[in-house]
């Protein structure tokens, strides 16, 4: 049975620093995140080999050679490109181009418990026929977040931050899980160091980018608060397998 998803490669973006994740992962990156018996890259990559993927990129910057050694260790079948300084999402997106030779890439964060399909997203931008299309949720857990708000036809037509005061199970944030025709880049900026969300979106959102809503799990491990709700999460539902 064809599967498109075995010729669509994907950039996971897991060079950050993680500053605000250093009080209770002081000597690695979040990447390597322990989660019960395994790392988050070791649950990102069972989900992207299951559903499918054949290139996986991994965007790799801060201790990256702790994400290489990972890799081999494990024999993960993966392509580094790799970061010697931040250049934060939409730079390491821009740098990772290198390894893309098709017209329609992935792109997810590699901070986040999230296991969504991809194929749904991959045939919902087919009838689009949009630039961009990205998953958005209402299964949002903790604070922060970016609201995505789309019209009847799930254009997106307004993004901005979540206040404090807003429950998520309300609103579509976003999960920074995105499928990019090639020629969206060609609104990247010029230089080296940008952000996805800060500096690039807003310029793409005037062409014709939508939401495709969902209602699955989303954990961003970014802030210890977040990380032990992570952590629970995979506690309880190891239980429930028992």
């Amino acid at each position: 049975m064809y599967n498109p998803l075995r010729h669509t490669p994907i950039i996971v973006l897991c060079g950050g620093l993680g500053t605000r994740l250093r009080t209770v992962l002081t000597d690695k990156p979040k990447i390597l995140a322990p989660i019960g018996n395994k790392t988050l890259l070791d649950f990102i990559i069972s989900m992207l080999t299951g559903a499918g993927f054949e290139k996986i990129i991994l965007s790799v910057g801060y201790l990256k050679e702790q994400v290489k050694a990972h890799c081999a260790k494990r024999n993960y079948s993966v392509i580094f490109s790799e970061e010697d300084e931040p250049l934060g999402t939409g730079g390491a997106v821009k740098a990772a181009l290198q390894h893309i030779t098709s017209d329609l890439f992935f792109v997810m964060n590699g901070d986040t418990i999230f296991n969504p399909d991809f194929s749904e997203l991959y045939q919902f931008h087919k009838e689009k026929k949009g630039v961009m299309s990205m998953l958005i949720t209402r299964g949002y857990k903790g604070d922060g977040g970016d609201v995505v708000t789309t019209n009847k036809n799930q254009r997106i037509i307004q993004w901005r931050k979540k206040t404090q005061y807003e429950q998520p199970e309300t609103l579509h944030l976003n999960t920074g899980t995105y499928l990019m025709e090639k020629e969206a880049t060609h609104f990247f900026p010029e230089t080296k160091y940008f952000s996805l969300e800060h500096d690039f979106f807003p310029i793409l959102f005037t062409q014709k980018c939508y939401g495709l809503p969902i209602d699955e799990l989303f954990i961003d491990i970014g802030v210890p608060e977040r990380y032990a709700l992570a952590r629970e999460q995979d506690k309880t539902r190891a239980a429930s397998k028992q």
